[in-house]
C-alpha cells in the first residue's frame, strides 16, 4: 500500500502547522525546507498530499474558546477537596466550592460566578491557566448554588468500594487502580518525582500492557487469539472510561488499538503520528501539558529504538532533557534504580488485579508488598544523589537532540554510537556548568504577589543574593515560586538573604525557603555586607521609629554601573529624614517603598534622589488599592520610567559586558 511507512511524513508538516500556530510564526520556515527535501527527493506525491492537508489545517485551525455560562448542567469527571470538573459536550468546567455529598460521575446542574485567579508572572513559571485549557477545562466558576445532582451508579463506585481497606496499602490501590492520590500518597509521590521513577506509578503503557496480558490468562480458556486481543481491549477500553481522565493511558490504549484497525496500510510510527497530530488537532493546548511531551515524545523513541538491543540504555538520555526541563535536577542513578524496580512494581500491580478478583486473602500479601516498596524507596532516596541543572536553552535542546537522533540513525543502520553518546554527554557536562561561565547578571524583581522580593545573581556564579523572600498566606511561596525560578537560573544555593523588616510580607516565605534550599546567611541588621563582588550597604539612621515599617533597612548597592535603592516599606517621616542626613544621593533604580502606598514617595524623596527607573512590586487587584494615584503621578512627573508586576509581572535588568537591558514576562 502506498500510506504504509510514509505516514510519518504526512503527518510531519501537519505536526508543524499546530506547533506554529500556538508557539511561533517562525516555525512555518521549517515547514519550508521540509517541502524543498520533499521535493528534491522525489517524493511528488507525498509532497502534493503534505501541501493541501497542511493548506487545510492552516485555513480551518480552531482554538477552542471559553463559553462564558453561569448555568451549567453536565457529569461530575473529577474532584478534589476544593472543586469538581464537571463535563459538557467537548468543555469541562472547574467549578471552586464545598461538594461534600458529590461523587464522580453524578449528574448535576448549578449556578456559579466566574472565577479569576492570577497567573503567576515569572519566567518558567508553571502556567495553570494553559494547563486547565490542556484538560479541555476552558472556564472556571466560584459555586453559588447546587440546583439538582442525581447519583449515578458507575464502575468506577464499585472499584472504589472494591479496594476499601483500613490497610495503608488503599492508597497504593487508589493510585493504581482508579488513578487517583490521597493526601498520604500526595507527599509520597513527591519522593517519586524527585527519583524521576513516578512513571512506574502512574498508570501508563506498563500497567495496560500488565492488565491486557492478565485478562487474556482468563480469556484463553474461552476464545481464540485474536478473540483474547479484541475482547481484553474492550473490556480495558470500559475500565479507562470509568476512571479519571490520563494522558499517558490513553495513549498506551490508542496504540494498542488503533494497529488492530488500520495496521493492514499503516505501520507503528504512522499510525502514532498520525494520533498525535489528531490529539493536537483536537486540542492544541497539549503542546503545554507535560505529561502529553514526555509521554509522546519517549514512546516515538521507542518507536525508533525497538529494533535495537541497547535500544532501553539509550531511551534514558533522550528522557534528560525533559527531566531537567521539569526538575532541574537530574538523579543520576533513576534509570538503574528504574529497572532494578520495574520487576517489583509489576508484581505489586499483578497482586492488586489479584485482590479486586479474592478480596481479602490477598491483602496480607499485598500488605507486605507495599511494605517492603515503602522501606526500598525510602532507602534509595535517602542514598540518591542529584546533579543540579538551570533551565535548558533552546540551544542545548537543539544540539542535544541532533546529536541523540543521528544516534539513533547511526543504531538503525546497525553502526555504533560510541562517538554520539561521548558528544551527548559532554554537551550535557557544559550546560552542568553553564552558571559558572555565564557572562550575564540580573536584578529581577520577583513577582510574589502583594509583597517584595528581589534576586541578585552575578555572574560567573560569584554571588546570589535575596532582598526579603515575599509571603503568602495561603500558599507555600518558597516552594510554589522562588525556587523552581532559583532552579531555573541554575542557583542551587543563596549566598545571603537580606530581610528589610519583618512584616509577613517580606520575609513570610523564609522559613520555608531555609527548609527547602540552602541558605548560607540571613541579615536583618547591618551596616555593611560584600557578597562577591557587590557591597551592600545600609542606609538606615540610627533612630528608634514606632512603626515597624520606618524600621526597614534602607539597601544600597551599586551594580554594574547602576545604583540601586531599595526602601522596604519606610513613610515619608524617614525619607525626610534620609534628606536631612544625606542630602544627594546618586540612584538610577529606585524600588518605591511600601508597594506604592501614599504614605511613601515624598517631595523631599526626589529631593534627594533623580531615579530613572521605578520598581514596584505589588499584588493585582489587591484589596490596599496600591500604588497610590498620587504616588503614581508624582514618579511621572520626576520622568521616571515606572515597572509594576502586577501589570508586567517579573522585571529583570539584565547586565552584561557593561550593557543593561531592562526585560519584562513580555520581553525588553
Amino acid at each position: 500500500m502506498f500510506i504504509k511507512g510514509k505516514g510519518f511524513y504526512l503527518a510531519l508538516p501537519l505536526l508543524v502547522v499546530v506547533l506554529a500556530k500556538m508557539l511561533h510564526p517562525i516555525l512555518y520556515v521549517f515547514l519550508i525546507f521540509y517541502f524543498i527535501f520533499m521535493y528534491l527527493k522525489h517524493f511528488k506525491i507525498l509532497l502534493s498530499v503534505s501541501l493541501l492537508l497542511s493548506f487545510l489545517l492552516f485555513l480551518f485551525f480552531y482554538l477552542p474558546q471559553p463559553l462564558n455560562q453561569n448555568e451549567i448542567s453536565g457529569k461530575v469527571v473529577s474532584k478534589d477537596d476544593q472543586s469538581i470538573v464537571v463535563k459538557r459536550g467537548y468543555h469541562k468546567v472547574k467549578v471552586y466550592g464545598e461538594f461534600k455529598n458529590i461523587s464522580l460521575f453524578d449528574d448535576i446542574s448549578l449556578i456559579g460566578k466566574p472565577y479569576n485567579f492570577h497567573q503567576i508572572q515569572n519566567d518558567y513559571a508553571f502556567n495553570y491557566q494553559y494547563y486547565l485549557y490542556s484538560l479541555n477545562i476552558f472556564d472556571t466558576l466560584q459555586l453559588e448554588k447546587i440546583k439538582s445532582n442525581q447519583h449515578q451508579d458507575h464502575l468506577y463506585h464499585y472499584l472504589e468500594k472494591r479496594i476499601k481497606t483500613s490497610s495503608k496499602v488503599k492508597s497504593l490501590l487508589s493510585l493504581f487502580i482508579l488513578g487517583t492520590k490521597d493526601e498520604q500518597m500526595k507527599e509520597y509521590y513527591q519522593k517519586l518525582t524527585q527519583l524521576s521513577i513516578v512513571h512506574l506509578f502512574a498508570l501508563s503503557g506498563m500497567h495496560l500492557t500488565i492488565l491486557q496480558k492478565w485478562l487474556m490468562n482468563f480469556l484463553k480458556f474461552f476464545f481464540s487469539k485474536k478473540g483474547q486481543k479484541c475482547i481484553s481491549l474492550i473490556l480495558i477500553g470500559v475500565y479507562m472510561f470509568s476512571i479519571p481522565y490520563n494522558i499517558s493511558y490513553l495513549r498506551a490504549y490508542l496504540m494498542l488499538f488503533l494497529p488492530m484497525i488500520f495496521g493492514k496500510w499503516l505501520n507503528q510510527l504512522d499510525i502514532f503520528s498520525f494520533l498525535t497530530v489528531g490529539m493536537l488537532m483536537y486540542n492544541p493546548y497539549l503542546i503545554y501539558n507535560l505529561s502529553f511531551i514526555f509521554s509522546y515524545l519517549i514512546y516515538f523513541f521507542i518507536l525508533l529504538l525497538q529494533n535495537q538491543k541497547a535500544g532501553k540504555y539509550y531511551l534514558f538520555l533522550g528522557s534528560i532533557p525533559i527531566i531537567i526541563s521539569i526538575q532541574h535536577v537530574l538523579p543520576v542513578f533513576s534509570f538503574l534504580i528504574g529497572i532494578l524496580l520495574m520487576p517489583y512494581i509489576e508484581m505489586i500491580y499483578k497482586s492488586m488485579l489479584y485482590y479486586l478478583l479474592l478480596g481479602k486473602y490477598v491483602l496480607p500479601f499485598l500488605s507486605l508488598e507495599y511494605e517492603l516498596l515503602l522501606k526500598m524507596i525510602a532507602f534509595i532516596y535517602d542514598f540518591s544523589f542529584t546533579l543540579p541543572f538551570s533551565q535548558p536553552t533552546l540551544f542545548f535542546i537543539g544540539v542535544y537532540y541532533y546529536l541523540y537522533l543521528k544516534g539513533i540513525y547511526k543504531l538503525n543502520v546497525n553502526r555504533t554510537v560510541t562517538q554520539e553518546v561521548c558528544l551527548l554527554l559532554s554537551v550535557l557536562l557544559a550546560f552542568y556548568f553553564y552558571p559558572y561561565y555565564n557572562m550575564k547578571g540580573q536584578v529581577v524583581m520577583i513577582d510574589v504577589g502583594q509583597g517584595d522580593c528581589f534576586f541578585i545573581q552575578q555572574p560567573y556564579a560569584r554571588g546570589n543574593v535575596l532582598i526579603d523572600t515575599g509571603g503568602l498566606q495561603k500558599s507555600d511561596l518558597a516552594t510554589s515560586r522562588l525556587i523552581p525560578y532559583l532552579q531555573s537560573q541554575g542557583v542551587f544555593y543563596l549566598d545571603a538573604v537580606f530581610i528589610s523588616h519583618e512584616d509577613y510580607d517580606h520575609c513570610g516565605a523564609l522559613a520555608s525557603l531555609k527548609e527547602h534550599f540552602k541558605v548560607k546567611n540571613v541579615f536583618y541588621d547591618f551596616k555593611k555586607k560584600k557578597i562577591g563582588d557587590l557591597v551592600f550597604k545600609n542606609l538606615a539612621l540610627d533612630k528608634y521609629y514606632t512603626n515597624s515599617n520606618d524600621r526597614s533597612s534602607i539597601i544600597y548597592v551599586t551594580i554594574n554601573h547602576l545604583n540601586y535603592l531599595f526602601t522596604g516599606d519606610i513613610s515619608k517621616e524617614v525619607e525626610s529624614d534620609l534628606y536631612q542626613t544625606y542630602h544627594h544621593l546618586d540612584v538610577d533604580v529606585l524600588k518605591v517603598a511600601h508597594h506604592g502606598s501614599s504614605s511613601s514617595s515624598s517631595e523631599d524623596l526626589f529631593k534627594m534622589i533623580d531615579p530613572k527607573v521605578a520598581l514596584i512590586s505589588v499584588g493585582k487587584n489587591n484589596r490596599y488599592r496600591h500604588p497610590s494615584y498620587l504616588t503614581l503621578k508624582r514618579l511621572e512627573a520626576y520622568g521616571v520610567k515606572i515597572y509594576r508586576s502586577d501589570l508586567q509581572g517579573m522585571v529583570k535588568i539584565v547586565y552584561y559586558v557593561g550593557k543593561n537591558y531592562v526585560m519584562t514576562s513580555s520581553g525588553f
